[in-house]
Order: C-alpha cells, then structure tokens, then sequence
C-alpha cells in the first residue's frame, strides 16, 4: 500500500462516485429544460408502475432509496446491515494495518514498539500485509454490495408487473412416451408448461 490512510482513498472514491451521479442527474435536468415548448407542453400518461431509471437513480445516490420507491420496504434494512457489515470491516482492518504499520516503521528506526518482544519483524510484515489484503477485499465488498443495491432497484422496477398469478405454470413430473425405435412405452422425465387463460 503507497498511503499511511487507505480510508482516505475510499471516502475520495466514494466522493467520486457521487459527484458523477449529481452531474449526470444535472445534465438531465438541463436536457429537459432545453427541450422546445410544443414537446413540453405534452401530457404524459402517469402510470402506476415505477420507473426503472428513477429508482436506479436513487439508490446510486442514497442506498435503498429505489428499494424505498419500489415499495419493497423490506429490502431496505438488508442493505444497510450488508453495508454496516462491510463499514465496519474496513474500519476494522485499516485500524489492524495501521497498528502493524506503525509497529515495522518504529521497529525499522531502531526502537521498541508495543510488539517488540512478543513477535520478530517477519511477523509484523505479514500481519500489516494480511490486514492490508482484507481491507481491500472489504473495500470491493461494500462496492459490489452498493452495485447490487443499483441493480436490484432496477430490476425490482422492471419486473413490477410481471405476472406471477396460477395461470402460468411449471410443472416436472414422469411421463409415459412411446419409444418409435423400438415400439414400447417407456417413463421418461418430462417437462410441463401450461397456461391459462
């Protein structure tokens, strides 16, 4: 790792990230704005149904807000638990990294650090090592949970009305087929789809 902070490069990123999402959220507005007035003066139909892009756009900004505008409530506290969880990894191991670290540099220079008689340098090496390696991979799991929380929202939006009533239906169950090579009846798995209507 090149910093003594590594906390500092993933507040910077997330800070990124939000910047590109209030530009991009910025220039939408601006687009509509710029459009001529014989196109703006149209009503659009409200539908009941939320819209995909809304509710990716406000998980990206605030995590669960499209859980939030789907109305799927309980998503919610499984995100925030999923990012506590994470937060608190990386807190944790950047601490642990940050102790080890300063532990080698005062060991390094000649003095005794808090460890000095209970591990030799090898191990302080490994250990900074060690917690260096899972804050990252705490790192990549708060961002791979952000990114499902986007997804999740989009997808929830989408298949909103998606149509999971009785008149659609699987069904696996062991059929009797006439073998034609041989003439014989045979069971043999079989697959079902029926629909109602």
């Amino acid at each position: 790792m090149s910093g003594k902070h590594p906390l500092k490069t993933v507040i910077l990123f997330l800070f990124f990230v939000f910047a590109v999402f209030a530009q991009a959220n910025a220039q939408q507005k601006d687009s509509l704005a710029a459009q001529p007035n014989d196109t703006a003066k149209k009503v659009h139909k409200v539908h009941p149904y939320p819209n995909p892009a809304k509710a990716m756009l406000y998980s990206a900004i605030i995590p669960g807000a499209g859980q939030f505008y789907n109305k799927r409530y309980w998503k919610i506290p499984i995100i925030y638990a999923a990012l506590g969880t994470c937060a608190y990894f990386i807190v944790w191991n950047n601490n642990q990294y940050l102790t080890y670290y300063n532990a080698l540099n005062i060991r390094n220079n000649g003095g005794q650090d808090q460890f000095y008689n209970i591990y030799p340098k090898s191990y302080l090496v490994d250990a900074q090592q060690y917690y260096q390696h899972y804050f990252w991979l705490s790192v990549i799991g708060a961002g791979l949970v952000y990114i499902l929380n986007v997804v999740d929202a989009n997808v929830d939006a989408q298949l909103h009305n998606f149509d999971v009533s009785d008149k659609l239906s699987i069904n696996l169950a062991p059929q009797l087929y006439n073998n034609p090579m041989n003439g014989k009846y045979s069971i043999q798995p079989g697959l079902c789809l029926v629909k109602r209507f």
